[in-house]
């Protein structure tokens, strides 16, 4: 017995659909220094020691041979403003940092460098975000009297 089977050719049925692009365009946003980082005025011992700056609530601490004169150490204090409920991504140069004396001669070092908040955080509603920096300086034994700075970069990229 022989059976034979038939394939018929069906018609190929094509169907289309609709895509959609889109994108969206954030407007620039500015980085404000409101206030800088300072560690204060810092009386130095015969042994070394650092002052620690509190990145949530600017305490400011000392350790070892060193005295941290009035209440003059606090954390940098920043602004960001942009659009609203727009994530963020805040990141700083890498420690250590070094502090150079006026005039030479001398030098300390940040060895950490923090920012409140964490690295990612979100403008609020009204397109605004505070938040500090703060950081350890260590102080040598018998540093040499003089005005230190650095220059530190904040860098703010939109998420």
């Amino acid at each position: 017995m022989l059976l034979a089977i038939g394939l018929a050719a069906t018609p190929s049925h094509a169907q289309n659909a609709s895509a959609t692009a889109e994108t969206e365009i954030l407007g620039s946003f500015s980085v404000i220094e409101v206030d800088e980082l300072d560690f204060g005025t810092i009386i130095p011992g015969t042994t070394g020691g650092s002052v620690d700056i509190d990145k949530n609530n600017g305490n400011c601490s000392t350790n070892g041979g060193i005295t941290l004169v009035g209440n003059s150490c606090h954390r940098g204090h920043f602004l960001i403003l942009g659009d609203p409920n727009t994530k963020v991504q805040i990141t700083t140069d890498s420690a250590p940092i070094t502090l150079n004396r006026q005039g030479g001669g001398a030098t300390m070092e940040m060895d950490k460098l923090r920012v409140s908040g964490g690295k990612n955080q979100t403008l609020n509603g009204a397109g605004r975000l505070t938040f500090y920096a703060s950081g350890r300086l260590q102080v040598g034994a018998n540093q040499a009297p003089g005005v230190y700075d650095a220059t530190f970069n904040v860098t703010v990229e939109y998420r």
